[in-house]
């Protein structure tokens, strides 16, 4: 019973720490950068490769495109050698740097040596199979620990009925990491070529424990020989990292409403006959699922030519809540819309970003990482190109 109860209160204490650092709104100025596994633990082995040695390769390299190409970011990482930080430091580590992002890089494996494709993680409560494996070999890097039972509160990553912990577990920041997630996917596979596997959910300990949006990316897996030979590629690697990169500088320009930058790896240089890679192709905008009456104030001539309203977005859930609900009460102009497999919902509709500010900070009150999102005649768009559009 004692166990029990030691278990249960390191969960609620685990709750408080997610929470004791909110994330930097509106600006992306510090990123960590997680590469899985090292030192003792090599990871996934593949037949010519370790994957420790991939994930380092991958992460450094994206650490230095972000600071080529978003100056005004902080990069710091988990490891830049071959050593092995025990999950827990790599999450203390990142809480302490009240870092903005956290991106865990990883090489999947798997028994079945056809199993190929590229899929990346935000923390959940997905209890498929293959998503608890994954998790479960993921976290099994705490066994190499000596006092992991101490340190994780009796959390044995080989137990299923250990994973209870996550089910009291409320993320805050999953609306935003699902929407990095996806960023980073959608790149890859365009990029890669690698099979989309999609966004899924699953329950890392090191999503669980850092106070800010995060994802885990199995960049593909070392265990099919075919993808492993690109793995291990110094060219692949530098293209992954630039892919990722470039999903990072999509993800800040849209939460900070501004032009995301053209990424470019300033070391790379082909020549003349050399085929263009292709660019990762833009997310198509999806329709309003449903939103709620006309806004309160009256549309000015302007709105009406451009058909552009901006909203604060608050919460993203995977049910569907009338937008009347008892839990939206204090907010004004509640909608929602469905992105992503998650319903999203919103306050406000504004016909200028500066009055979206203004909804902004009453939102921030109740629900501290809300952001802005803008909509062209029902059609969701990036802020910046709406900012464009009303000028």
């Amino acid at each position: 019973m004692n166990k029990k109860i030691c278990f249960l209160l390191f969960a609620v204490l685990s709750l408080c720490v997610s929470t004791a650092f909110p994330q930097a709104k509106d600006a992306i100025k510090k990123v960590v950068i997680d590469a899985g596994h090292g030192g003792s633990d090599i990871g996934a082995p593949g037949s010519m490769s370790k994957e420790k040695d991939i994930n380092l390769a991958v992460a450094l390299e994206l650490g230095k495109q972000i600071k080529e190409n978003c100056p005004d970011v902080e990069v710091y990482y988990t490891r830049k050698t071959d050593v092995y930080p025990t999950l827990y430091d790599r999450c203390n580590y990142a809480n302490n740097q009240h870092a903005d992002l956290f991106i865990s890089i990883h090489c999947n494996a798997s028994t079945n040596k056809t199993a190929h494709g590229t899929e990346t993680f935000v923390m959940g409560l997905d209890k498929s199979d293959h998503n608890l494996e994954v998790a479960r070999r993921e976290n099994a890097s705490m066994l190499l620990e000596d006092d992991y039972k101490t340190k994780y509160g009796g959390f044995n990553p080989n137990s299923p009925e250990s994973y209870v912990i996550f089910s009291l577990y409320a993320n805050n920041y999953l609306d935003n990491s699902t929407k990095l997630a996806a960023k980073v996917q959608k790149n890859l596979v365009s990029t890669t070529g690698f099979t989309d596997r999609k966004v899924q959910q699953a329950g890392f300990w090191v999503l669980h424990a850092v106070a800010m949006p995060s994802i885990l990316v199995e960049l593909g897996f070392i265990s099919n020989p075919e993808e492993e030979k690109k793995l291990v590629d110094k060219d692949f690697q530098k293209k992954m990292a630039k892919t990722i990169c470039t999903a990072f500088a999509q993800y800040k320009s849209e939460v900070e409403g501004k032009v995301a930058p053209q990424i470019e790896n300033k070391e790379e240089e082909k020549p003349a006959t050399t085929k263009p890679e292709p660019k990762p192709a833009e997310t198509k905008p999806e329709k309003v699922a449903e939103q709620t009456a006309k806004p309160e104030t009256k549309p000015q001539p302007a709105s009406q030519e451009t058909g552009v309203c901006f909203k604060v977005q608050f919460c993203a859930l995977p049910d569907n809540i009338a937008v009347t609900d008892k839990r939206f009460a204090g907010l004004k102009n509640v909608g929602k819309y469905k992105e992503n497999n998650m319903w999203k919902y919103t306050a406000g509709n504004e016909i200028t970003y500066a009055g979206a500010q203004n909804v902004l900070k009453e939102v921030k009150a109740k629900y501290p990482d809300a952001f802005i999102v803008a909509f062209k005649n029902g059609v969701k768009i990036p802020v910046s190109e709406a900012r464009q559009l009303c000028q």
